[in-house]
């Protein structure tokens, strides 16, 4: 009843006499969930577009897709499914009846939309004490389809603030030891540190894993193409010796650890994917090697995972690997069952 009190004192002052252009109206009850357990929510009542000379457009029906949706008593199996339907309907991720849809849950079962690993990541670590005074370290390939909007590297610099970037081609932590000494001198007294680190792969809209179409560009390219260079020069035999006059470290660096593993990853159901997951174990044992926890009292969280670039409109998804919090003298807490997708 408040809602409808609400809505008719604003129809009675709003008008579209401003111009040509749309007024959107969009009106529903607040929600105050407990925080920080919850975030608010919001119960849609009215959604509607009007214009001078128009009849007003009802857009209520957008609030359901049916085109997502699949019958449980047909379709039991789906119920399982519903978080990344509700995703879908969010436009975060493909629809279930995509090619897409069935290549990301193939080879990366789990994964989630950034936005979803971003909102769970914050909630779960403000319990720990994680608040505005957190140093952000980031270690991810810096390939720009990784620095999107949607992008988890940048949805989480947005939240927390300024970042260190620590890592090379592949997502490696090239930055090294002494990179993360220098970081970790920056922390407050007391604070603690998040590191978010990875390889990333693309999916194309056809479902190829390890190409994507990027901007301005009429064809497919590799994604993550360092990776796959690396991968491609080991199966021709052309890994990179221990030079030391090599202008192309980084590279040379993720041939050598590819390497011992290109001959069985070829042989796998589908090596671009099998790819990315060995990348994974090379960048987490790069990471596990450089960082420490000399750096006071306070928690290191490491948040390690593989950057998915999916294809347009659909946002930039995460799978998860290593979610976990360490300090000094204490054992490792490992939060990853909190952060994965409800089975």
């Amino acid at each position: 009843q408040a809602f409808e009190f609400v809505k008719d004192r604003m129809l009675k002052i709003v008008n579209t006499k401003f111009g040509s252009g749309r007024l959107v109206l969009i009106g529903g009850i607040q929600i105050n969930l407990p925080y920080p357990e919850f975030v608010d929510h919001f119960l849609p009542l009215m959604f509607e577009i009007r214009q001078e000379g128009r009849d007003p457009k009802d857009l209520m029906d957008r609030f359901t897709n049916l085109s997502i949706q699949q019958d449980l008593k047909r379709s039991p199996w789906a119920a399982a499914g519903a978080e990344r339907e509700v995703f879908s309907w969010l436009t975060w991720s493909p629809p279930a009846i995509t090619q897409e849809y069935k290549t990301l849950h193939r080879y990366f079962p789990g994964a989630l939309p950034g936005q979803a690993v971003h909102g769970r990541v914050a909630r779960i670590l403000a319990g720990y004490g994680f608040d505005e005074s957190t140093l952000l370290g980031t270690s991810f390939c810096p390939d720009e389809i990784n620095n999107e909007v949607d992008s988890l590297s940048v949805l989480m610099q947005e939240y927390w603030g300024e970042v260190f970037p620590m890592g090379g081609i592949s997502g490696t932590p090239f930055s090294g030891k002494t990179g993360f000494a220098a970081f970790s001198s920056h922390v407050a007294q007391d604070g603690n540190i998040l590191v978010a680190f990875g390889p990333h792969v693309g999916i194309s809209a056809s479902g190829e894993v390890g190409k994507c179409l990027r901007e301005g560009q009429a064809k497919e390219s590799t994604a993550c193409g360092a990776v796959v260079g690396a991968y491609n020069a080991c199966l021709c035999g052309a890994a990179d010796s221990d030079s030391t006059d090599s202008y192309d470290m980084q590279m040379d660096f993720c041939k050598r650890e590819i390497a011992p593993h290109a001959e069985s990853i070829s042989k796998t159901e589908n090596p671009m994917a099998s790819l990315a997951h060995q990348s994974y174990q090379m960048v987490e044992k790069t990471m596990f090697s450089v960082v420490n926890n000399d750096f006071g009292s306070g928690y290191l969280c490491l948040l390690g995972g593989i950057q998915i670039n999916m294809p347009n409109p659909m946002e930039d998804h995460f799978y998860p690997c290593t979610f976990e919090l360490r300090k000094a003298g204490e054992p490792t807490i490992d939060l990853l069952p909190k952060l994965k997708e409800y089975q």
